[in-house]
């Protein structure tokens, strides 16, 4: 993340906020920024959401403010770093490491304790209720703060060729052998590949998972996979890219595109590839299955990231959060953001029931949600992010036989560890 982008921002984003930001209103009340770029419903759910908290209580008020998508990361953290800007952001887990490690971003862990002593268990009660592969997300910071929570929650789906499969007899597959047969039939019957990654670097880590070899030791800042089993896996999936099995680059611009061209009979992506992806006529119906999920499926969730100001404006932070996660208002979050809500406090909200009970048929939502109970993430900490990209980097080497896999998962194992312990 860059420190600074220049001298005159700085300066611009000081001077045009700093009586803004943290202000106090006329009846005392302290303010309460959130920064955002959604739009549509999900901006329209947002500021509801704030009106109705500042409507509950007379101690904060919440404005909310869409900012431009562009340099969005870099404005946020200037505003932050200078004393100024929002007090609440979403994103990843992985944005608030960043601000955590330069002791921007706050620990609500201290807010949660105060909580419990007065007897108000609701945000330890949010927390608890989440699947338990995913507390990592929220608990897995390198000092055990908690720093961000999940606001809702993707993950990838099975989308594939219903007429071809069909037509050959084959089943979505259930594991990775079964992939691969599958994948070896389309090719050898149909001449394309039976299989795309949509998102390389998670089947990576799912392919991790799944053969127990660990991630991170976070007390001892090195990655615990490497070695010959991953030397395996990444020769597997070489082999099978180099076969035709697999596709390893797109066509078109993108998946979705390949597969409603009938280049690929299916691939592994986000569930929101079912608002885009139209077969063209005669190419074959679209199907949608569970993805591989073994004992870990990948979630994908963002939240509100806690910023630091000053103790009232940050307490007013998690107080609004507080609120916003509660059973019925994560809910409502995640039904406009046509996600799943990942806490289980809110599993039996009447209108998250009729939500997900009326789904279209063109939802891929169910397929996420038959892998909620293995739903996992990984630990938030200093390299976290620099690791998934050497896993994919190093993958695209050993396929187009630039290293051999052991060169590959010697240099992933020196890379990975630098980057955890910052070098």
């Amino acid at each position: 993340m860059k420190k600074i982008i220049t001298i005159l921002v700085s300066m611009v984003l000081v001077s045009s906020m700093i009586f803004a930001a943290g202000k106090k209103s006329k009846d005392k009340k302290v303010t309460v920024e959130i920064w955002h770029t959604y739009n549509g419903k999900q901006a329209a759910a947002l500021n509801d959401a704030a009106d109705r908290f500042n409507a509950t209580q007379s101690k904060y008020v919440v404005e909310v403010k869409n900012q431009d998508y562009a340099g969005f990361t870099d404005t946020v953290y200037n505003a932050v770093a200078n004393g100024i800007g929002p007090s609440i952001i979403f994103n990843y887990g992985t944005t608030a490491v960043d601000y955590a490690n330069e002791g921007l971003a706050i620990d609500i862990r201290k807010y949660i304790k105060k909580d419990n002593k007065k007897g108000d268990k609701t945000m330890q009660n949010i927390i608890d209720s989440l699947p338990e592969a995913m507390k990592t997300d929220v608990l897995g910071f390198e000092d055990g703060g908690i720093y961000y929570l999940p606001g809702c929650t993707t993950g990838p789906v099975l989308f594939y060729n219903k007429t071809i499969f069909e037509e050959l007899g084959l089943n979505p597959p259930t594991n990775w052998d079964e992939l691969v047969e599958v994948s070896k039939t389309i090719k050898e019957k149909k001449g394309i590949p039976g299989f795309h990654s949509d998102g390389l670097v998670d089947n990576i880590q799912e392919l991790i998972m799944h053969n127990g070899l660990g991630y991170i030791d976070v007390a001892n800042k090195h990655v615990t996979f490497c070695g010959p089993k991953l030397e395996e896996i990444y020769q597997w999936y070489a082999d099978n890219c180099k076969k035709g099995y697999f596709s390893f680059n797109t066509i078109g611009r993108y998946s979705s595109e390949d597969l409603a061209n009938g280049d690929i009979a299916s691939f592994s992506g986000s569930c929101v590839n079912d608002q885009y992806i139209q077969m063209v006529e005669g190419k074959g119906e679209l199907g949608m299955a569970k993805w591989i999920s073994g004992n870990f499926y990948t979630a994908w969730n963002r939240g509100p990231i806690f910023l630091h100001r000053n103790d009232a404006v940050d307490e007013g932070a998690y107080e609004f959060v507080k609120f916003f996660l509660n059973r019925e208002n994560a809910a409502k979050w995640a039904i406009a953001n046509s996600a799943l809500c990942p806490y289980g406090t809110s599993a039996d909200v009447p209108e998250y029931v009729a939500y997900l009970k009326n789904l279209p048929a063109t939802s891929a939502l169910p397929y996420v949600q038959a892998n909620m109970a293995v739903s996992g993430s990984f630990p938030n900490v200093t390299g976290s992010a620099a690791v998934r990209k050497i896993l994919e980097e190093y993958l695209n080497y050993v396929v187009d036989g630039k290293m051999t896999a052991k060169e590959a998962v010697a240099a992933i194992e020196k890379q990975c560890n630098d980057a955890l312990n910052g070098r």
